[in-house]
C-alpha cells in the first residue's frame, strides 16, 4: 500500500512539473538530511523520478518542455515534513528547510515554493523567550544575509527582505526593510540591496552597539555602499555627528585610500596633533605602501613609510622607515630642534626559491636616539642594543662559498654605532689533499689531513648616531683584507687518546698605518679667571707639558703576517659509584683532560716591523711601544700580539657530575646533572724569561629547581705574588713568599632566576619542563588538542599568571683594590623584574611591560603598566609610565573600517612633570 501511494504521488508531481516546464527534485535522503523531527513520523519520499521498469522511455523522450521553463532544477529538503499542494501549485517545507537553485541557497524553519508565481518565501519562528528558530539565511555566491522573513523570485532574481542582517567586508549592515536585485550575467552578477532605516557597524550583533544610521541606502555587492543623510549613534543614543551622505567601499582585496587619524591629542609642548593620518597605496599584487604622519601645530612631526611585499615560493619582507622632527621650547623660550630617524628591514627567502643562492636577514638602525625620543614603552626604554645582519650567499658546485653582508651594532646608552659594509667572505669547505681517489685497503692516517682557506674583506665605520651620515664618518672608514689558511688532522693512539695536530697562517692586508714622533716643545697651560673687581686675571691652575707625541697617519700597503702551530691530546675518564638503597642510587663523574703545545713567534721583534717605540717625556728616556696598526683596528681582524714568543704547554680539565635518583612517584630512576660543567685550565710558557706560569682559571655552572635558577661562578688563582701598590704580578712564586701554592686573585658568581607559571607548576608536580616540551605532540599529530590540554592541566589560581614571568639577577665579585690595599667584595648587579599579562577575567587584562627594583641604586626600574577592557566591538585601555610621567587613555572601536571613532588622551615625555605625571 505504501509503495503504491509513493508511485502515485511521484506521477502526480512529475505530471505537474512537466506541464509547467519545471523540474523540482527532492534531495536523496542521507545521514545529514534524513532526520525526521521528534514530533513526526518519517515520511517516505522517492529517491528519484526515474520511470518504473514497466514503462517505456519513448514516452518521456516525446515530452516537450515549455519555453518558460527554468534552466536548472530546484533541489529542496526538510527535516520535519513536506506538503505538496497540487491544486495551488505549491510545496510547503517544514523544519530545517533547505532549497537550492543554481548558486542560490535558502535555509529557514519554513519555506514555501510557489511554482505558479516562481517565488520562494521563507520565515523563521520566534520562540517565547525571544530567540529565533530557523531564521531565514540567504546565500548567493559571496552574498549572504539573514532575515526574519523574505520573498524571492528565482526567475527575475528579485526579492523583499525584512529585518535583514548581512556582512560586507567587515561591515555589519542591519536594515528594517529592503529590496534586492540580481544584476548581470553569470560572470558579472551582483546583488544590489536597497535598504530602509539601516545601520552600518563593525559590531556583529543583530542589534549593534553603535553604528551609522540612515533612512536610505544602496548596497552593491562587493563594491560600495552609498547612504543618504546619516547620524552616528552609540548605544541607541544619537550623537551630534551628522553627514549629508557617505560612501563605504566594499571591494574585496587591496585598494587605494585615505587613512584616517587614529588619535587626536593635545600636547602642551607640541600643541594639537593628529596621529597616523596618511594614504595607502597597493602597488601591485605582491607589494603595498602605507604613508602616514603625525602632525602637531607647533612644528613637530613624524613621517612613516611601511611596505610589505611577498612573492609566493620566493621571498617575503617588510620595510619600515621613520623620521621625526621634534621642536621643543623650554620655560625660558629657548627653542631646540631634534631630528631622528630609523630603518627596519626584514627579508626572508623561501627555502625552495634557489638551491645555491640566498638573501635574507634584518636591519634595525637608528639615528638621533629615535627609539627613546619617540616611544615610552618599557621595551623601547630598556633595550640598549640594536644589531643588524643582512647577507647574500652564493654556493658553487665546487666546494666554494661566497657571501656579501651588511652588519651593524649600536648602543643606545653610549650612542656608539659600528657599521661593517661591505663585508665580503670567500671560503672553501674542508679539503683533503692526500685522500686517494682509488682506495686499496683501509684509510691511512695522512688521508685525514684537511685544509681550509677563508678570506674576508671589510669596510668599517664607527661614529655616534647623530653624526652617522656625515662626511667625517665616511672619511674615517677602516678597511682591510684578511686571509687564513688552516691545516690539521685527528687520530687515535692507544685506542683511548685522541691527538689533533694543527697549524695556521694568517695574513691581513692593511692600507693605513701610523707613525708617532716626539715633539720636545715645552708648553705651559694656564687656567685663569677675573678678580672680584674684574681688573686683572688670576691664575687658578697651570700645567707644564715636557713635550708631546705627534701621530701621523700614512696611506701605505702594509701586510700583517702571523703563524702558529700546535698539537693537542684529549681523552675521557669515567668514575661511577652505585648505591642499593636510599634516594640517591648512583654518582657519576666524567672528566675530560686535555694537554697541548703551541708555538707562536715573537712579533715584537723589530725585524717584523709591527712595533715601534717613541720617547714620552723630556725628563727621562723612557720609551713607549706602539703598534703601527693601532689607527686601523677592525673588529674581528688580527692585531700583532705584544706578548712575545710563545712556546706554551696548555692543560685543561673539563668535568661533568651526575646523579641517579630514585623517584617514589613512579618507581623509576632519573638522571640529574649536579654540575653541567666545571673546567680548570692554564698554561706554562717555556719561552718567557719571567712569569712562565699563567693564572689558573676555574669556571662552572649548574641549574636548580627545574631550571628556574642557574648558578655560574668563576675563580682566578695565581701562582705568583703581586705588588700591593700597583696590583700587578711580580716574578716571585707565591709559595715562596706566602707558603701557599696558589693565591686567590679574584672570583665572581652569578645567580639568575626566571620564574614562569609552567615551570613552577611542573616543579610542584616533580616534572621536567624541558623534557615535556620536547615530547609535546606536533600540530599535525593525531589527538593534538587533547594531548596539549592534558599537558596544560586544569585551570587554577596560577593560571591567572600563565603569561607572567619574574626575573632575578644577582652578581657578586671579589678583587684587590690598590686604593685601599685590601681585598673587597662588591655586588655589581642585584635586580628583580617582572613582565607579562595577567588575565583577571575574559575581558579584563593587566599588562606589565616592566616592573622591577635595582637594589644597588635603590630605585624602581622603569615601571610600565597597562590596563585593557574588551567591550565586544569596542576596547578601552590605560597605559602609564610613571618614571617619565607619561600616560595615555583611549576608548575606541576595534580595528576595522570604523576604527577612526576614537576618544584618546595622551601625555608624552615632552610634557612630563616628574614621577607619576599627574
Amino acid at each position: 500500500m505504501t509503495a503504491k501511494l509513493v508511485i502515485i504521488l511521484s506521477f502526480i508531481t512529475l505530471g505537474a512539473n512537466v506541464m509547467l516546464g519545471q523540474v523540482l527534485r527532492p534531495n536523496r535522503p542521507g545521514p545529514e538530511n534524513n532526520r525526521p523531527a521528534a514530533d513526526s513520523l518519517p515520511v517516505g519520499r522517492p529517491t528519484s523520478l526515474a520511470p518504473s521498469p514497466g514503462m517505456g522511455s519513448s514516452n518521456l523522450d516525446s515530452i516537450t518542455i515549455s519555453k518558460d521553463g527554468l534552466d536548472d532544477q530546484i533541489d529542496y529538503n526538510a527535516a520535519d515534513s513536506m506538503y505538496f499542494d497540487i491544486k495551488n501549485k505549491q510545496i510547503h517545507l517544514y523544519g530545517q528547510a533547505d532549497v537550492k537553485f543554481q548558486t542560490m541557497e535558502i535555509q529557514a524553519n519554513y519555506i514555501l515554493i510557489d511554482w505558479k508565481e516562481s517565488t520562494m518565501s521563507a520565515e523563521g519562528k520566534r520562540q517565547p523567550n525571544g530567540e529565533w528558530l530557523g531564521k531565514p539565511h540567504f546565500k548567493d555566491g559571496s552574498q549572504e544575509f539573514t532575515t526574519s522573513s523574505m520573498r524571492y523570485n528565482y526567475k527575475t532574481y528579485k526579492g523583499v527582505i525584512h529585518d535583514a542582517q548581512t556582512n560586507q567586508e567587515g561591515m555589519n549592515i542591519v536594515g528594517e526593510k529592503g529590496k534586492f536585485f540580481g544584476v548581470g550575467n553569470d560572470t558579472t552578477k551582483r546583488n544590489v540591496i536597497y535598504n530602509k532605516n539601516a545601520i552600518f557597524s563593525t559590531c556583529d550583533l543583530e542589534h549593534p552597539h553603535f553604528g551609522i544610521r540612515s533612512n536610505k541606502q544602496k548596497i552593491v555587492q562587493d563594491k560600495v555602499a552609498v547612504v543618504g543623510p546619516c547620524n552616528l549613534i552609540i548605544g541607541d543614543i544619537p550623537t551630534p555627528l551628522w553627514l549629508p551622505f557617505g560612501f563605504f567601499p566594499l571591494k574585496l582585496g587591496q585598494r587605494t585610500g585615505l587613512i584616517f587619524p587614529q588619535n587626536y591629542q593635545y600636547s602642551e609642548a607640541w600643541g594639537f596633533g593628529l596621529d597616523n593620518v596618511g594614504y595607502y597605496l597597493p602597488i601591485n599584487d605582491k607589494m603595498d605602501l602605507q604613508l602616514t604622519s603625525d602632525i602637531y601645530l607647533k612644528g613637530t612631526f613624524r613621517l612613516h613609510a611601511l611596505s610589505n611585499y611577498k612573492k609566493r615560493y620566493k621571498y617575503n619582507g617588510r620595510v619600515n622607515v621613520d623620521f621625526a622632527y621634534q621642536r621643543n621650547e623650554d620655560s625660558e623660550g629657548v627653542i631646540t630642534h631634534q631630528p631622528s630617524g630609523g630603518l627596519q628591514w626584514t627579508h626572508n627567502q623561501d627555502a625552495k626559491a634557489h638551491p645555491y643562492r640566498s638573501l635574507g636577514g634584518n636591519i634595525n638602525i637608528q639615528t638621533g636616539n629615535y627609539q627613546r625620543n619617540n616611544r615610552t614603552d618599557a621595551a623601547a626604554r630598556l633595550n640598549s642594543s640594536l644589531s643588524s645582519n643582512m647577507s647574500y650567499r652564493q654556493r658553487f658546485d665546487k666546494p666554494f662559498d661566497l657571501s656579501a653582508s651588511f652588519s651593524h651594532s649600536q648602543n643606545t646608552n653610549t650612542r656608539n654605532v659600528t657599521i661593517s659594509f661591505p663585508t665580503v667572505n670567500f671560503q672553501t669547505q674542508n679539503l683533503y689533499p692526500f685522500k686517494r681517489k682509488v682506495k686499496t685497503g683501509g684509510e691511512k692516517w695522512f688521508e685525514r689531513i684537511q685544509m681550509r682557506y677563508t678570506s674576508e674583506a671589510r669596510n668599517q665605520f664607527t661614529a655616534k648616531d647623530s653624526t652617522l651620515f656625515t662626511q667625517a664618518t665616511l672619511d674615517s672608514a677602516k678597511f682591510g683584507i684578511r686571509h687564513n689558511v688552516t691545516a690539521g688532522t685527528s687520530f687515535n693512539l692507544l685506542k683511548f687518546f685522541n691527538f689533533t695536530p694543527s697549524m695556521s697562517y694568517k695574513e691581513v692586508w692593511y692600507f693605513k698605518t701610523q707613525e708617532k714622533t716626539f715633539d720636545p716643545t715645552l708648553t705651559i697651560q694656564m687656567d685663569t679667571t677675573w678678580n672680584d673687581d674684574s681688573t686683572e686675571y688670576i691664575i687658578t691652575n697651570d700645567t707644564t707639558k715636557f713635550g708631546h707625541i705627534v701621530t701621523n697617519e700614512m696611506w701605505q700597503f702594509k701586510p700583517l703576517r702571523q703563524y702558529n702551530a700546535g698539537i693537542s691530546m684529549s681523552t675521557k675518564i669515567f668514575g661511577t659509584i652505585l648505591f642499593k638503597k636510599g634516594k640517591v642510587r648512583g654518582l657519576r663523574h666524567v672528566m675530560t683532560p686535555s694537554f697541548g703545545f703551541n708555538y707562536t713567534p715573537d712579533f715584537t721583534n723589530p725585524d717584523w716591523g709591527y712595533f715601534k717605540t717613541v720617547q714620552k717625556d723630556l725628563r727621562d728616556d723612557e720609551l713607549l711601544q706602539y703598534s703601527i696598526y693601532d689607527n686601523n683596528r677592525i673588529s674581528g681582524f688580527e692585531q700583532p700580539s705584544s706578548s712575545g714568543k710563545q712556546m706554551a704547554l696548555n692543560y685543561g680539565f673539563s668535568n661533568l657530575f651526575e646523579a641517579k635518583v630514585f623517584s617514589k612517584r613512579d618507581s623509576t630512576l632519573k638522571n640529574i646533572k649536579l654540575f653541567n660543567s666545571i673546567s680548570v685550565n692554564g698554561n706554562y710558557n717555556f719561552a718567557a724569561d719571567s712569569l712562565q706560569w699563567s693564572v689558573v682559571n676555574i669556571g662552572g655552572n649548574t641549574n636548580f629547581f627545574n631550571n628556574l635558577t642557574s648558578f655560574r661562578f668563576g675563580i682566578v688563582l695565581d701562582p705568583y705574588d703581586f705588588n700591593r701598590k700597583t696590583g700587578s704580578r711580580i716574578n716571585e712564586l707565591n709559595i715562596n713568599n706566602n707558603g701557599k701554592l696558589l693565591r686567590l686573585s679574584t672570583w665572581n658568581a652569578n645567580i639568575s632566576t626566571n620564574i614562569t607559571v609552567e615551570r613552577l607548576r611542573d616543579l610542584l608536580k616533580g616534572e621536567d619542563t624541558d623534557k615535556k616540551v620536547a615530547n609535546k605532540p606536533r600540530p599535525d599529530e593525531e589527538g593534538t588538542e587533547a594531548n596539549i590540554a592534558n599537558l596544560q592541566g586544569p585551570e587554577d589560581f596560577l593560571s591567572l599568571f600563565e603569561n607572567f614571568s619574574i626575573s632575578h639577577n644577582f652578581t657578586v665579585s671579589q678583587r684587590y683594590y690598590t686604593s685601599t690595599g685590601k681585598d673587597s667584595i662588591s655586588i655589581s648587579t642585584h635586580t628583580i623584574s617582572s613582565r607579562g599579562t595577567i588575565k583577571l577575567t575574559p575581558n579584563w587584562n593587566i599588562i606589565v611591560g616592566n616592573f622591577g627594583y635595582d637594589f644597588q641604586s635603590k630605585r624602581i626600574t622603569y615601571p610600565d603598566f597597562s590596563f585593557s577592557r574588551d567591550l565586544h566591538c569596542w576596547e578601552m585601555g590605560v597605559a602609564w609610565q610613571p618614571q617619565f610621567g607619561s600616560y595615555s587613555f583611549f576608548i575606541r572601536v576595534k580595528p576595522g573600517k570604523l576604527d577612526f571613532i576614537n576618544v584618546p588622551y595622551r601625555k608624552g615625555i615632552q610634557d612630563s612633570r616628574g614621577f607619576g605625571g599627574f
